[in-house]
């Protein structure tokens, strides 16, 4: 097999004690199953999951460009949030200070990321948070980095279960106005999405699955139960009408008319692999009857609606693509400047003579061009001690000129290498504004918020921060 192509693409699950991995190639509107692997491992043992994956990886020569970590959904939190802003840079900045207030671990501690559901007239964003502790992100990407591979995202299986649905084109053309409830029943858990024809709008992770045996789906029917009722009570949406699942179907499909009775809605059943024309290959089929893949299937087959993968990683994949770009610019510089070189060899001949007439005149000044030196050294360490004296009041200089009138500085302290900085703001939103502001400044660097909090004082509401502003090398300079 082999595959080695643009339009192929691996998606990779580790969950506590199974790993799954699902190939999937793509030609035209119409994608094909090339792997589709589960194996058990040892609960929570790095060593033995990467041994186990890297055992799939050879099995089946499994070398495609592109992977997608997949994280279960029960190992993260979702909230859904609306924030005061329509600019990318600013959501990112207020998503990462909510993602703090919904779990009680630092902001190093936790993974986080958003989808964005709709934005409002009065120029709110409404959002998915997915949060999680760093660990539930980190454990699996040290497996997949032990076998070689860098995952160009990390998402949640849940955006994966909307992006299967899509792939269900007859299903799609009748798809109302009203959302969908759609359930993916695996071995250990079962995934419930709630989405419209675009987007995931509610999702929640049950830790039971199909292996509970005959006591699965009356559990299941009062969980959904429950998931439309909470749903219901925080969402404007229409109430879904149609409940699809899909997984195991052997464990699911005897119970149609039980199910739509206790849901009051039609329900349908799917089997994960009916949008696949050629269907699944026999080698893999006894993996496939195992468990579910619905939801790596949609993963694998794109987009990703959030990414999960730690500030860190990302800022080293970026570097190591601009590593690459600069190895090819330097290739190509290096071929260009063999060429001349090749031109300008014979010249130099004609010029060792020049050369050497150089040498001679230069011995004559050296001890003149030493005095000069030393003098040059002093001034400079004399305008060095000056421009240390300054650069506090060149800062707040900088700091006052770029703030919006709706902040207020209250203190700024100033240390080696960085300021830190307290005042008032009018609003959340102008906070963040703020923080842009002094990022684009050529000033600072990695500016963060370290916190802020809304207050009221005689019936106006204020928002407290306190803001941190690395130095750069240029400040004050």
């Amino acid at each position: 097999m082999g595959l080695f192509t643009d339009n192929t693409k691996t998606a990779i699950e580790i969950r506590e004690s199974e790993i799954k991995v699902i190939q999937i190639s793509f030609k035209g509107p119409d994608a094909a199953i090339e792997v589709c692997v589960s194996e058990t491992v040892p609960p929570n043992d790095v060593k033995a999951a990467s041994e186990t994956l890297r055992n799939i990886l050879k099995t089946y020569n499994i070398k495609s460009k592109e992977t997608v970590l997949v994280i279960p959904r029960q190992s993260v939190t979702t909230k859904t949030l609306s924030l005061p802003s329509r600019d990318p840079a600013e959501i990112e900045e207020m998503a990462g200070f909510q993602a703090m207030k919904q779990i009680p671990y630092p902001k190093e501690e936790i993974a986080y990321g958003a989808s964005l559901i709709e934005t409002t007239a009065e120029g709110y964003s409404k959002l998915m948070m997915v949060i999680c502790h760093r660990d539930m992100v980190e454990r699996p990407l040290e497996v997949l980095r032990s076998c070689g591979l860098a995952p160009s995202k990390v998402t949640l299986s849940s955006f994966g279960i909307i992006n299967w649905l899509k792939m269900d084109r007859e299903f799609m053309a009748n798809f109302g106005a009203a959302p969908a409830i759609v359930v993916e029943c695996d071995k250990a858990a079962t995934d419930i999405v709630i989405a419209d024809k675009e987007r995931v709008i509610y999702t929640r992770g049950l830790t039971f699955g199909f292996d509970e045996g005959s006591y699965y789906i009356e559990k299941l029917k009062e969980e959904i139960s429950r998931t439309l009722a909470a749903f219901e009570k925080e969402s404007l949406a229409l109430k879904p009408v149609i409940a699809v699942f899909t997984g195991h179907m052997p464990a699911i499909e005897a119970h149609k008319e039980s199910l739509e009775k206790a849901l009051g809605i039609k329900v349908e059943f799917k089997d994960p692999f009916r949008i696949f024309p050629s269907g699944i290959p026999e080698k893999f089929r006894s993996f496939a009857s195992s468990g579910s893949f619905s939801s790596l299937i949609g993963n694998a087959a794109g987009p990703e609606w959030v990414d999960l993968l730690p500030r860190k990683f990302k800022a080293s994949q970026s570097v190591k693509v601009r590593r690459e770009e600069a190895v090819v610019s330097v290739s190509l510089a290096a071929a260009v400047l063999i060429l001349i070189s090749i031109a300008v060899v014979n010249k130099l001949h004609q010029k060792e003579e020049l050369l050497r007439m150089l040498e001679s005149k230069l011995k004559s000044v050296a001890p003149s061009a030493q005095d000069i030196g030393r003098m040059k050294e002093i001034s400079g360490i004399v305008g060095s001690e000056s421009s240390q004296r300054a650069r506090p009041l060149l800062v707040l200089n900088e700091l006052y000129r770029i703030a919006p009138s709706s902040i207020n500085l209250a203190l700024y302290k100033y240390e080696d290498g960085k300021v830190d900085i307290k005042g008032t703001a009018s609003a959340l939103s102008e906070v963040f504004r703020f923080v842009k502001l002094l990022d684009d400044s050529s000033y600072f660097k990695n500016v963060e918020v370290k916190y802020a909090a809304k207050r009221k004082m005689q019936e106006v509401e204020f928002v407290d921060f306190e803001i941190s502003c690395p130095l750069s090398g240029k400040a004050g300079k």
